[in-house]
């Protein structure tokens, strides 16, 4: 039972920019958000995938957005100022649109720290490739484990798998999702 006026979250350091970090349970949306803006975003995931045993892991991922991903948010969002009648609201998405520009390349830029980060077990990573496609990447004991899944399907669909003990393999994983639709895929 909850009390009223209680509110759940998680705090921790951020492993990039080393300030704190609160992630706030919102029951209305039924997720967690995190105003730590201008560096990493992070994302709880409370179900891990299922392997032939339930697979053991963080409880937070540092979202890494793929430009394509971002670019793709843009896009929305531009539509959306372009709809939006109300100054005020057409100020809050340009800024948003503006916020979210800064953010190309920034993954790529800080792959090679967070794989580090990763290695500690502490963290796993959540990769946006865009389209709702998305990979998970975290370490369990001495492995590595990644599962991708496109985010329109059941949880026991996953489109690719990975358990190595190789964070090379871990980190080629991660950088090809980061540029999946990059790489002569046919965008429809």
């Amino acid at each position: 039972m909850v009390q009223v006026g209680f509110e759940p979250k998680i705090a921790f350091i951020c492993p990039l920019c080393n300030k704190e970090v609160e992630l706030v349970y919102d029951r209305f949306k039924g997720e967690w958000a995190s105003n730590h803006a201008n560096c990493l975003s992070f994302t709880v995931v409370r179900r891990m995938p299922k392997w032939p045993d339930p697979a053991e892991g963080p409880l937070v991922f540092i979202g890494l957005e793929s430009d394509f991903s971002v670019r793709e948010t843009v896009e929305g969002l531009r539509t959306l100022v372009r709809e939006e009648s109300e100054q005020s609201k057409q100020r809050k998405l340009e800024a948003g649109v503006k916020r979210l520009e800064s953010k190309l390349g920034s993954a790529e830029k800080n792959l090679q720290h967070l794989m580090d980060v990763l290695k500690s077990g502490a963290f796993g990573l959540k990769v946006f490739s865009g389209k709702g496609i998305s990979a998970l990447l975290w370490k369990s004991g001495e492995r590595y484990f990644g599962i991708v899944k496109n985010e329109g399907l059941p949880l026991k669909q996953q489109d690719a798998i990975l358990a190595t003990d190789n964070v090379e393999e871990a980190q080629r994983f991660a950088g090809y999702w980061l540029h999946y639709w990059e790489q002569s895929r046919i965008i429809t």
